[in-house]
């Protein structure tokens, strides 16, 4: 067993010279859904999938309620969550903050047996997808996910950011998407009409 990866050339920025950058990015095997997770807890303890199920809706009942009276939270063998604050000025004098996400930190103990994995470079030949098929990707992301950002789609679809970029702006003129947000909080949603089709017009 081990965690495989791609080493991958950065673009950089027009007209900007110097050695190429490179980083290493995880060739996911997929993804644990909650009912799989449940089921593997459930067969190595003595605690049925459903407990287990409960035990998580509590932890993130407990999350929200500690976020919210101003504490973090610490777990010994996991680590440490802190909700994750983002910043929009308005201007030089007004600024407006919202929570955008968790921070979590993993515990020194978490992280001295994640560092024990072998990793393993491995080249993938890719097979260029097809603007239809690469778009047919897409509705299927939308359908589990509900929205979709371009780091999202060159994720999911395998491609570079400029890719999934060029093409995002391709099925919004299309007519396939609709954009939501403002600058990085900006996200993709199926275009009314599309959504319907996808749903089943519920």
């Amino acid at each position: 067993m081990s965690i495989k990866f791609t080493i991958n050339e950065t673009p950089r920025p027009k007209g900007r010279k110097g050695k190429p950058l490179v980083h290493a990015r995880q060739v996911s095997e997929g993804t644990y859904k909650l009912d799989y997770i449940c089921n593997l807890i459930s067969e190595r303890s003595a605690v049925s999938s459903a407990e287990v199920k409960s035990v998580l809706d509590s932890f993130a009942w407990i999350m929200e309620v500690a976020f919210t009276y101003g504490y973090h939270l610490e777990l010994a063998d996991l680590g440490y969550f802190s909700p994750s604050l983002r910043t929009h000025s308005k201007n030089e004098t007004q600024n407006t903050v919202e929570v955008d996400g968790v921070n979590f930190r993993c515990s020194a103990a978490l992280l001295k047996k994640l560092k024990g994995i072998e990793l393993k470079q491995v080249k993938i030949k890719k097979k260029q997808k097809s603007l239809e098929e690469r778009k047919e990707r897409m509705l299927e992301f939308l359908e589990q996910n509900g929205d979709i950002s371009p780091r999202l789609y060159a994720e999911y679809i395998g491609c570079s950011r400029y890719r999934a970029e060029a093409d995002i702006k391709h099925f919004l003129e299309e007519g396939i998407l609709m954009k939501v947000g403002y600058r990085k909080r900006t996200m993709y949603l199926p275009a009314k009409g599309k959504e319907d089709e996808m749903t089943g017009g519920e």
